[in-house]
C-alpha cells in the first residue's frame, strides 16, 4: 500500500459524515445525561425534588434575562412548560425520552461506525483523501454519546426493575 503526504488532499465525505453525526449524538448524549430529567414528569430527579419541582431564582443577570425570555414565551419556564406538557401528554413524554436517551445511543453507534468506515477508506486512499483525525474524532464522541447514553437508559429504565436484594 502506498501511503504518502494528505496535506491539502480533500476531506473524505465518511469522515464529514461521521464527525456531523457525532457531535449531533454528543449534544443530545449531554442532553440527556445532564438536563433531560428536569423536563420529563416522573422522572427521579423531579420526584427528588418534591413539590417544589423547580430551581431557585437565577441570580446572575443573564441567568435572569434569559428566565424572563422563557416566561414572556412560554408563561413559564421552559422546564416547567415540558414537565406540563410530558404530563398532559404520554406522546410528548416519550418522544422527549426517544430523543433524550434513546437517539444518542442511536447516532453514537452510527457515528462510530461512520468514523471507522471512514478511517479505513482514507488508509485506502492512499493519500488522495484526508480525514484521518476526523474519523478518529466521530468514533469518539460518538462512542462516548453512546456510551453516555447507554448509561443513563439503565439507570432510568433497568435499575429501578432489578430486585432489592441487589440494590441496598
Amino acid at each position: 500500500m502506498v501511503t504518502g503526504s494528505t496535506r491539502g488532499a480533500p476531506v473524505h465525505p465518511t469522515a464529514w459524515a461521521g464527525i456531523v453525526v457525532a457531535t449531533v449524538a454528543g449534544v443530545l448524549g449531554l442532553y440527556g445525561s445532564m438536563y433531560a430529567e428536569k423536563q420529563i414528569a416522573g422522572s427521579p430527579l423531579l420526584e427528588a425534588r418534591g413539590a417544589s419541582g423547580g430551581a431557585p431564582r437565577p441570580e446572575s443577570l443573564p441567568a435572569r434575562k434569559l428566565a424572563e425570555g422563557e416566561k414572556a414565551v412560554f408563561g413559564d419556564s421552559l422546564d416547567g412548560a415540558l414537565v406540563r406538557e410530558t404530563q398532559r401528554s404520554k406522546v410528548a413524554n416519550y418522544t422527549l425520552q426517544i430523543v433524550a436517551f434513546v437517539l444518542p445511543f442511536v447516532l453514537g453507534l452510527g457515528a462510530a461506525l461512520l468514523g471507522g468506515s471512514a478511517m479505513s477508506a482514507v488508509e485506502r486512499a492512499g493519500g488522495t483523501y484526508a480525514g484521518n483525525a476526523l474519523a478518529v474524532f466521530a468514533m469518539l464522541i460518538g462512542g462516548l454519546a453512546a456510551v453516555t447514553a447507554a448509561c443513563m437508559m439503565v439507570s432510568l429504565y433497568v435499575w429501578p426493575r432489578v430486585p432489592s436484594l441487589y440494590t441496598t
